[in-house]
C-alpha cells in the first residue's frame, strides 16, 4: 500500500475516533449541547499534528465558548484517541471552526431569494 493511502486512511480513522469521542465520551456540557460534527482531519506528513475541523450542529450555541471547550479538553480528545488507535505518536490536536455548512446555506438562501424576487417581477 502507498505511503498516501496509508496517511488517508490513517486521517479517515482519526475523524471516526474523534467523532465517536465528541458523541458519546464528551463530558463538557458546552461541547455536548453544540450536537459537533468532525467534518475534516489534516494530518502532518510526519503524523504528529492535526488540524481537526468541527461544524457546530446548533445555531444558538456560542462558537466562542465552544472553541474555548475544545482547547481545554483538547488533552482529553488526545489521551481518548491514544487509547482507541495503536499509533507511535498520537498526534497534537488543533481544533478549527469549520464553517463551510453554514456559508453555503446563507448562499443557498441569497440565491434563493434572488430566484424569488426575479420570478415576483
Amino acid at each position: 500500500m502507498s505511503e498516501g493511502h496509508v496517511h488517508a486512511r490513517l486521517c479517515e480513522e482519526i475523524k471516526r475516533e474523534l467523532s465517536a469521542i465528541a458523541e458519546f465520551e464528551v463530558r463538557d456540557p458546552v461541547l455536548k449541547e453544540a450536537f459537533l460534527t468532525v467534518m475534516d482531519v489534516d494530518l502532518s506528513v510526519d503524523a504528529r499534528y492535526a488540524k481537526v475541523y468541527i461544524a457546530i450542529g446548533t445555531p444558538s450555541a456560542d462558537k466562542k465558548a465552544v472553541m474555548a471547550a475544545f482547547r481545554r479538553d483538547r488533552g482529553f480528545f488526545r489521551t481518548e484517541l491514544a487509547r482507541r488507535l495503536p499509533l507511535r505518536y498520537t498526534p497534537q490536536l488543533e481544533f478549527i471552526l469549520d464553517e463551510t455548512v453554514e456559508r453555503a446555506m446563507q448562499l443557498e438562501r441569497l440565491l434563493k431569494d434572488e430566484e424569488d424576487e426575479i420570478a415576483s417581477d
